[in-house]
């Protein structure tokens, strides 16, 4: 239970210790970005924005693969046997930030934490 409780409080501190945090609004128009950008082979869309996007994905899977073992079962997330790719990730995202704007104004890291935890919840 204790390496339970460090592992969400780990969790929460690297989701949360950013210089300037940025929040759902920011991550929702980059991630919208990184979609148009893959999806027209880099004619529309932003790349910046894609790599923004895109790397705070790569951040909370990978964390989460770390501590998802030591959270209490309602915070873990089950991805598929097969990868999930950033791209995926992104669509998942956005859909679940259109979905819930009352999470906007979350942390980046875990408006896509949520969205992952909704799109793969453990059985």
């Amino acid at each position: 239970m204790k390496v339970g409780i460090a592992a969400a409080a780990a969790l929460a501190a690297a989701l949360g210790s950013g210089q300037a945090l940025a929040n759902g609004n920011e991550l929702l128009q980059a991630c919208q970005s990184a979609v148009r950008y893959i999806d027209s082979d880099g004619k529309n869309g932003d790349a910046y924005k894609a790599g923004y996007c895109f790397g705070v994905i790569n951040g909370v899977t990978s964390l989460q693969g770390l501590t998802n073992p030591s959270l209490p079962k309602q915070a873990r997330t089950c991805l598929p046997a097969q990868e999930v790719s950033v791209l995926q990730a992104a669509r998942i995202a956005v859909k679940f930030m259109t979905a819930n704007p009352e999470r906007l104004n979350l942390d980046d890291g875990a408006v896509v934490l949520l969205a992952l935890q909704r799109a793969y919840p453990c059985p």
